[in-house]
């Protein structure tokens, strides 16, 4: 004991003790021993108590640990946890390693991240295209290295947050030469010349422990953190890897093969397209999105095939690395407006709000793709187009169906045949009704001379439907005599003599005979239908109708409506409600054709 002891707080002249308190004299009493073993099992309760919450991360996880917890007080306050900081995910070092790795100028990067329940080492190396492809490189289980963490996975976690808890305690020693030893004899960790560490968590003692044991047995290249809004706790290292390879800029090219036809020549040839060029590079959680226009080919509703590539191929297709293939269907000759998305390196899906896309599959062999296509498109002959349309109904929807449907088709047709199409047509109404109630003029028939498509769909626009009074006979029979002044007419530019020439007849009435035939009224102009549909087919006018369901009388009516509907149908009949303006454009125009096989990828460009 000091001889000359000091008190007040003061330091004792002959020695280093300090006495900050007043004078005890004596040994310690019964209170001061039970007040140090609760403040002592206090602090234990606690520690265990906070590595229970970091490890389980809730209040019903811990209490499956409450066996393993050394006892405490009744009401313990809530743990305090750490709030330690994490690298940052996307650091200049981290993104010159990710340029360096898809340049070649570095052979792979290694990964190792300590987690509750692994030990994970992943390897990343580029292709040949520069994307980045990740493999394990040889990940160990807790248990393999200390048996002590052997079994379920709430104890281990528990052990490795800090937890001490009542079991056999896992000696700190042991832990360090067990991981050291693990460090030093890896193969990918003893070889890796650029290594990253992956520190998504904070506060777990034992996992924080072996991370330092990693710094010092192998300095990393680079330390990166848990990207915005990333669940540490609920990621994969894997697909933490994958997200964070996802920031590497593009090497080549992603582009999306198609096919391109010479409007002049008609050969096909293979396309491609840039989505994302080289240089692109997303942030962390980022997505790019490229929107394309590609055209659909001969076939209506043709599947077809969109391979994604990396790199820009060869004349044959090789030489470059296809990524993904689906398959959609595309309208004949239209638009479709297609999305892709890029995910990051070698990933570009297509984009939900777009065409249906089937799933992905097996890749298609792109050279063999490339060959098989055809050697050129065969262009139809030159198209003329007739329409007669019942203007009369018996309300203003029935006639305003059969001038829609017109339109539609013409609108069709137009898509699918181009300069090559001519549309004349011929709006009938009935004789008495309409040349008494709708006009300050006899008016029978509209009429729109062979031009232009856009010239007969904007005519159509101010034609207006008028309503029927008698159910018996409309009158075709004129607007087919002036259908057949239209086809005789001289173009006003030259048409080949190959032109083809189609007559579509829409109506729901027959026409009226040259003269009364029992109830069936004789047309007021002695016009006789059968003269002028046998004068149409004698110019080679092939003539097809789309008569609606006939709902009137029986009798003689209904079996001279039937005849007569029987003959002008003749060359292709349509039905209302089941053929559509497709199905009717597909029967009018003459078919275009492939040079070889049908094409398998979308156009580039438009046919027309």
């Amino acid at each position: 004991m000091c001889a000359t002891p000091d008190t007040g707080g003061q330091e004792c002249a002959g020695c280093s003790w300090r006495m900050w308190d007043d004078p005890v004299l004596g040994a310690l009493t019964d209170e001061d021993t039970e007040a140090a073993r609760t403040a002592l099992h206090t602090a234990q309760h606690a520690w265990d108590l906070r590595a229970a919450t970091l490890s389980t991360g809730g209040a019903e996880g811990v209490r499956r640990l409450a066996p393993l917890l050394r006892a405490g007080p009744a009401e313990p306050a809530p743990p305090s946890l750490p709030a330690g900081s994490l690298p940052p995910h996307d650091s200049a070092r981290w993104q010159q390693i990710l340029t360096d790795l898809v340049a070649g100028r570095i052979p792979d990067v290694v990964f190792a991240e300590f987690t509750p329940d692994r030990l994970h080492v992943i390897r990343a190396a580029a292709d040949r295209s520069g994307i980045p492809r990740q493999t394990d490189a040889g990940s160990t289980d807790w248990a393999s290295l200390l048996p002590l963490l052997d079994g379920d996975a709430e104890p281990r976690r528990f052990r490795l947050a800090g937890g001490i808890g009542t079991q056999e305690p896992l000696d700190r020693a042991e832990f360090d030469t067990a991981v050291s030893r693990w460090l030093r004899t890896h193969p990918a960790l003893s070889r890796a010349r650029t290594l990253v560490l992956l520190g998504r968590r904070t506060g777990w003692v034992l996992l924080d422990r072996a991370a330092d044991l990693l710094r010092a047995a192998h300095r990393p290249s680079a330390e990166i953190g848990p990207g915005p809004g990333e669940a540490a706790s609920g990621t994969d290292t894997a697909d933490a890897v994958r997200a964070a390879l996802r920031t590497a800029p593009l090497a080549v090219d992603h582009s999306l093969l198609l096919a391109r036809v010479d409007r002049r020549t008609g050969e096909v040839h293979a396309h491609t397209q840039v989505l994302f060029p080289a240089g692109s590079r997303l942030r962390r959680g980022e997505t790019a999105t490229a929107e394309i226009t590609v055209y659909g080919g001969l076939a209506a509703r043709a599947p077809v095939l969109l391979p994604v590539l990396a790199g820009t191929p060869e004349a044959d297709g090789s030489g470059a690395v296809t990524l993904s293939a689906r398959r959609t269907a595309l309208a004949a000759f239209a638009p479709a407006r297609l999305a892709f998305v890029l995910h990051g390196p070698g990933e570009v899906t297509p984009h939900e709000g777009g065409p249906h896309a089937e799933g992905r599959g097996e890749l298609p062999d792109v050279p063999a793709l490339v060959g098989s296509l055809p050697r050129r498109v065969i262009h139809p002959p030159a198209l003329d187009v007739f329409l007669t349309v019942d203007m009369s109904g018996a309300d203003a929807g029935e006639a305003g169906e059969r001038l829609g449907f017109a339109r539609d088709v013409i609108a069709t047709l137009a898509r699918r045949h181009g300069p090559g199409l001519r549309v004349g047509i011929v709006g009938h109404y009935d004789h008495a009704v309409h040349e008494n109630r709708y006009g300050p003029r006899p008016l029978l028939l509209l009429r729109v001379p062979p031009g232009p498509a856009r010239a007969a769909l904007a005519a159509l626009t101010g034609w207006r439907p008028a309503r029927r009074e008698q159910d018996t006979a409309s009158s075709l029979e004129d607007a087919l005599k002036e259908a057949g002044r239209l086809v005789r007419a001289r173009p006003g530019t030259a048409r080949g003599p190959d032109t083809r020439r189609v007559l579509l007849v829409i109506g729901r009435r027959p026409p009226g005979l040259p003269e009364q035939h029992e109830v069936v009224p004789a047309c007021p102009l002695g016009a006789d239908w059968r003269a002028e549909l046998d004068a149409l087919r004698a110019r080679g006018v092939r003539v097809l109708a789309r008569a609606d369901p006939d709902d009137g009388p029986k009798g003689p009516v209904r079996h001279y409506t039937a005849s007569a509907w029987d003959a002008l149908r003749a060359g292709g009949s349509f039905r209302p409600g089941t053929d559509t303006a497709d199905d009717v454009a597909d029967a009018l125009a003459p078919p275009w054709q492939w040079d070889g096989p049908p094409c398998p990828l979308a156009l580039a460009t438009p046919l027309l």
